[in-house]
C-alpha cells in the first residue's frame, strides 16, 4: 500500500463552493450538446447496428444503381457514411465533461 501525504493548504487560496458561471454571469446548466451526447450514448448499441445496416444498404444500392443517371446513389452513400462516422466520433471523443 502507498502512503498518502496530505499537503497543507495555502492560506487565502481556498475557493468557496460557488456554481460555475457562464460569460453572462448566470449559473451554468447542462447544454444541448451534453444532453444530446447522453441520449446518443445510451442508444448507441442499437443506433450503431441500425446505422451499419443503413450504410450497407446504401452501398448495395450504389453498386446496383451505379450507371443509372439521376439517382445520386453514390452521394447518398457518402452522406450516410459521413453521418455514421461523425456519430462514432461523437460517442468516442465528444464527451462534454472532458477538459478542452
Amino acid at each position: 500500500m502507498a502512503d498518502i501525504i496530505q499537503f497543507p493548504s495555502v492560506p487565502g487560496n481556498e475557493k468557496s463552493p460557488t456554481p460555475s458561471l457562464n460569460p453572462a454571469g448566470l449559473p451554468a446548466r447542462p447544454g444541448l450538446r451534453k444532453i444530446l451526447w447522453v441520449i446518443v450514448v445510451l442508444c448507441w448499441p442499437a443506433l450503431r447496428f441500425i446505422m451499419a445496416c443503413d450504410v450497407l444498404f446504401q452501398l448495395l444500392r450504389a453498386l446496383v444503381l451505379w450507371d443509372t443517371p439521376g439517382t445520386h446513389a453514390g452521394l447518398a452513400l457518402l452522406l450516410h457514411f459521413a453521418v455514421f462516422c461523425h456519430l462514432t466520433w461523437f460517442v468516442a471523443y465528444g464527451d462534454p465533461d472532458a477538459p478542452r
